[in-house]
């Protein structure tokens, strides 16, 4: 590869390198600790020759979201026939802002029969289902999702899927609010609770 390159852009790259600044063991230590690794159960030569590219994993507990953001979407792939189920549980903990869209798709079970009501059908390779989209604060979002989980879960394959998405913010298009302000729906959960304490 070297042989290929232009003269003079082995050069370049060396001045570069010298501007990246140094790490030593007591930094990529700190590194470590800082995303829940210690010493005892990572090899610091492998981390030393670990790639440059950041290693995302799934969530190991409900306080730690990546990236982390002041909102977030959380999209719930679900049979059609358990919405009503969800959206009154939701509305019963001050969730008013849903958006609901006719989806269909296939997961785990590829697109194969589906029960309901006792009797499987399948029109085509795609099963169809209803995407629940809600934006909340990071605050509510264990609360929703359990929510979902409980009143959606059927046990059988096809139950769905949950996405969280971090929101970078929310604006209101009738007012120009944005933040807290704009995802704040009138009539919530804060509202109830805040009247009946005055």
């Amino acid at each position: 590869m070297a042989s290929m390159m232009k003269p003079g852009v082995i050069c370049t790259l060396n001045s570069h390198l010298n501007e990246l600044p140094l790490l030593d063991s007591s930094s990529i230590d700190l590194k470590l600790r800082e995303f829940g690794f210690s010493h005892r159960n990572v090899n610091l030569k492998q981390a030393r020759n670990a790639s440059l590219v950041p290693v995302i994993r799934a969530q190991s507990s409900p306080d730690y979201y990546f990236p982390d953001s002041q909102f977030y979407k959380v999209e719930a792939i679900l049979r059609p026939w358990r919405v009503p189920q969800v959206s009154a549980a939701l509305i019963k903990i001050g969730i008013r802002g849903v958006t609901i869209s006719d989806v269909r798709g296939f997961g785990a079970q590829g697109g194969s029969k589906e029960r309901h009501g006792g009797s499987e059908f399948a029109e085509d390779n795609y099963v169809a289902k209803v995407k629940m989209e809600i934006v909340v604060i990071k605050d509510q979002v264990e609360a929703v999702v359990s929510k979902i989980i409980e009143e959606a879960r059927t046990g059988e394959i096809g139950d769905g899927k949950i996405f969280l998405v971090p929101v970078s913010d929310v604006i209101r298009v009738r007012t120009g609010e944005r933040g807290e302000k704009a995802e704040k729906m009138t009539g919530g959960l804060s509202d109830t609770s805040s009247t009946s304490v005055a």
